[in-house]
């Protein structure tokens, strides 16, 4: 394992140095490998979640193990983190398999967990290899938790985190939580940072609701809540998170946008190559704000082998498929390097331009006008 991660620190440093250069010379064909990386074995969720395209009874996907170790052979060896789900609950993954290959490629993973499996037989198997784990809890209210989340159990939840959290801490994993801000909920966001910091939660991430269902226009806040009485409960999160001592990052539309620390980073983690990494990549996206931050360094593969450059993974940004071509052909492929040759000039793909990932960020520059309209 010694080897491994003096390997592993070598070729970070040299990837992280020509993820520089292929943004600074505007490169089409990069020379650098993403880091972060998406990979749903199966597309099994065991809840059907209103903001998510599993509401639409999409057929379930999952890779021959065969083929899902060939693939991951082709991008680990690059990675610093797996997210072993596809829109999806990562514990309905086989856990020893994944526990082995982070071992092999010396990885570690970033869970989005809906704890509702969270099982100590369970967590005993993904605690070894995991950095953080990311709860997602969009309400305080069980009846509103439960509408939202269907097929969920509000008090089982609670009380899988309250047993998880901190035996968690006491290994070394971050623990986070996550919300869908939407029209059911998000009057309650106050209360949730309330709710979470009782929990004994340090971190929340609000993320506005995106297009990701066919249930998004009854569930979006556009044109249904006013910016002024919107903005009236932004500040009470700011307010709540101040007083609570807790951390938000608020991914919601301009200019309600925003990180707020009330904590200072830890300086010891468990991880600490994906942690040097998020503070250059941060670094990246302030000199390249017109460049999707995720796009530089995410891929998302699923099961049924297509990949995409965000966790979105929208029909229109299909890169290719990894059941019909090797990841490296994928990577520096004719679509990929159309893709990040919008992304230089401004010429953003629509299902870019009206994302919050790209757009929400107060360092964007704004959408470039067309020429003649288009």
């Amino acid at each position: 394992m010694a080897d491994l991660f003096s390997n592993k620190v070598n070729r970070e440093s040299h990837n992280v140095l020509a993820l520089a250069q292929d943004l600074g010379t505007e490169r089409l064909e990069w020379v650098s490998r993403p880091t972060e990386i998406e990979f749903g074995f199966n597309n099994h969720c065991n809840l059907v979640c209103v903001m998510c395209h599993q509401a639409d009874g999409i057929p379930s996907l999952q890779m021959a193990a065969p083929k899902a170790r060939d693939v991951l052979g082709q991008v680990l060896p690059h990675a610093l983190h797996l997210t072993p789900s596809d829109a999806s609950e990562p514990l309905m993954n086989d856990l020893d398999e994944i526990g082995r290959l982070c071992t092999e490629h010396d990885v570690q993973l970033m869970m989005y967990c809906n704890a509702t499996l969270l099982t100590p037989e369970a967590f005993a198997k993904i605690a070894p290899h995991t950095h953080r784990i990311w709860f997602s809890i969009d309400s305080p209210e069980k009846e509103t938790f439960e509408q939202l989340r269907a097929g969920s159990d509000f008090e089982q939840v609670i009380e899988n985190i309250r047993w998880a959290l901190p035996r968690a801490l006491e290994l070394g994993i971050d623990v986070a939580f996550n919300a869908v801000v939407m029209e059911p909920n998000w009057h309650q966001m106050p209360e949730l940072v309330d709710f979470i910091a009782d929990l004994g939660g340090t971190e929340i991430a609000m993320q506005e609701l995106l297009p990701n269902s066919t249930g998004y226009e009854e569930l979006k806040l556009e044109g249904v809540v006013d910016d002024e009485v919107y903005g009236a409960m932004v500040e009470g999160v700011k307010q709540r998170a101040a007083a609570r001592n807790l951390n938000v990052s608020l991914h919601l539309h301009p200019p309600f946008n925003g990180e707020l620390r009330h904590r200072p980073a830890d300086p010891q983690t468990k991880s600490p190559l994906a942690t040097i990494r998020e503070v250059h990549m941060d670094s990246l996206a302030e000199m390249h704000p017109g460049f999707c931050a995720m796009a530089m360094n995410y891929v998302k593969i699923t099961p049924d082998g297509k990949v995409y450059p965000c966790c979105r993974g929208p029909e229109e940004l299909e890169m290719g498929n990894v059941l019909e071509a090797s990841f490296e052909e994928i990577w520096n492929g004719e679509k990929y390097r159309e893709f990040r040759r919008k992304m230089n000039t401004a010429d953003y793909p629509e299902v870019c331009s009206t994302c919050l990932v790209l757009t929400g960020p107060s360092r964007f520059p704004g959408l470039k006008a067309k020429a003649d309209g288009k």
